[in-house]
C-alpha cells in the first residue's frame, strides 16, 4: 500500500495533493507569514467507523470486545486491584502505511485498557473509594494505573476476555479511513501547540491584547473555512457544530481541555464519542501519550480523558 495514495472510504486519498490544498487553505486565510507555520503542522491520522459491507475492517482495529494479547499476558489492574475494561484496539501494522515516519515504531496490537468496572460492584466496599473518582462527569486517569496500554505481537495475540468486575462489550472491527488533520481551531480552545507559534511576525500584533493570539490570528478568520474543508472534502463526522468522530493519531478535536500536562510533549492516539463505545455511553473518550512513544514502543505513560459533557 502506497504512503502517497490509499484507498478509503471515500475513495483514494492522495497526500501530496490534498497537503498542497491544505497549504493554499491556510495561506489564502492566514497570510504569507502565519499559513506555512500552521499548514507545517498537518498530521496523518485516520477517522473511525464501525465497519460494514461497504467499508471493510481495517486489519484488526475494533472497539470493545476482548483484549488481543499474547499467551500468558496478564490482565491489566489498576494499583487497586480492580481489572481494567477494554476500550478498543488499533492495529498498527495495519495503520502504518498511511502514518509512514509519523509511526517510527512498530508496536503491532495497541490494546487500551481503562477503569470502567461494571455498575454492579458500585456498592462493593472492596472498591468504594476507586468508583468513587470515577463516577464523575468529566475526569482524566494517569495515575494509580487506571488506564493502560498493552502491546501485543500479531502473531502470537489471541482473544482474552475480561474478568469481573471489568464491563464486557461485544465487539465491533473499526474501517479506519486516513485524513490529514491540524491542530484544532473550532471548540472552546485552540489547541495549545497554536500558542507556541510567533505572532510577533504579524503586523496587527500586540501584546497587550487581552485575546490570545492563537485565537485572534488562526481561530477567528480560519474556523469557519477549515470547517468547510473538514465537512466537505475530508467528510469528517459532525452533528451541528461539534464533531462527533471517532478518530486514531493525527490532531485530535478539541473542544475542552482537561490536561494539566500542556508543558509536556504529549501527542493524540485515540478519540472515541460515547456512542461508538456502547449503549448509554456519553461524552468524548481521549487517550493521549508522550510523543516518544510512537518512536520507541514504550506506552508505559499514557493519560485518559472524559468529557462527560457533549
Amino acid at each position: 500500500m502506497s504512503v502517497v495514495s490509499v484507498i478509503c472510504l471515500y475513495g483514494s486519498v492522495d497526500y501530496e495533493s490534498e497537503l498542497a490544498a491544505i497549504r493554499e487553505l491556510c495561506l489564502e486565510c492566514l497570510g504569507e507569514r502565519l499559513g506555512p507555520k500552521v499548514a507545517a503542522l498537518a498530521q496523518r491520522g485516520f477517522m473511525l467507523k464501525p465497519a460494514s459491507d461497504g467499508a471493510l475492517p481495517t486489519g484488526r482495529c475494533q472497539v470493545r470486545g476482548p483484549a488481543l494479547l499474547e499467551p500468558g499476558t496478564p490482565w491489566p489492574e489498576n494499583r487497586a486491584g480492580v481489572p481494567l475494561t477494554v476500550v478498543a484496539v488499533l492495529d498498527t501494522d495495519a495503520l502504518a502505511p498511511w502514518l509512514g515516519d509519523e509511526l517510527p515504531a512498530r508496536p503491532g496490537l495497541v490494546n487500551i485498557f481503562h477503569l470502567d468496572p461494571d455498575p454492579q460492584y458500585d456498592e462493593d466496599p472492596r472498591f468504594a473509594e476507586t468508583l468513587g473518582r470515577y463516577r464523575k462527569w468529566s475526569r482524566r486517569f494517569d495515575t494509580d494505573l487506571d488506564c493502560q496500554i498493552v502491546l501485543a505481537d500479531p502473531a502470537r495475540a489471541v482473544e482474552v476476555s475480561a474478568p469481573a468486575p471489568a464491563r464486557t462489550f461485544e465487539r465491533r472491527l473499526l474501517h479506519a479511513a486516513p485524513v490529514i488533520t491540524l491542530p484544532s481551531v473550532d471548540g472552546e480552545l485552540v489547541d495549545p501547540v497554536l500558542e507556541t507559534l510567533d505572532y510577533r511576525i504579524e503586523p496587527e500584533f500586540d501584546d497587550d491584547d487581552w485575546q490570545p493570539p492563537a485565537e485572534r490570528f488562526v481561530q477567528e478568520p480560519f474556523r469557519g473555512v477549515w470547517w468547510d474543508h473538514c465537512r466537505t472534502v475530508l467528510r469528517l463526522g459532525c452533528e451541528g457544530r461539534w464533531f462527533r468522530a471517532a478518530q486514531a493519531f493525527g490532531w485530535p478535536y478539541i473542544d475542552t481541555w482537561l490536561m494539566d500536562k500542556k508543558d509536556e510533549e504529549y501527542t493524540h492516539l485515540l478519540t472515541l464519542p460515547g456512542d461508538i463505545l456502547g449503549p448509554r455511553e456519553d461524552g468524548v473518550h481521549r487517550v493521549m501519550v508522550p510523543a516518544s512513544a510512537l518512536r520507541t514502543g514504550d506506552f508505559t505513560d499514557v493519560v485518559y480523558e472524559i468529557d462527560g459533557l457533549h
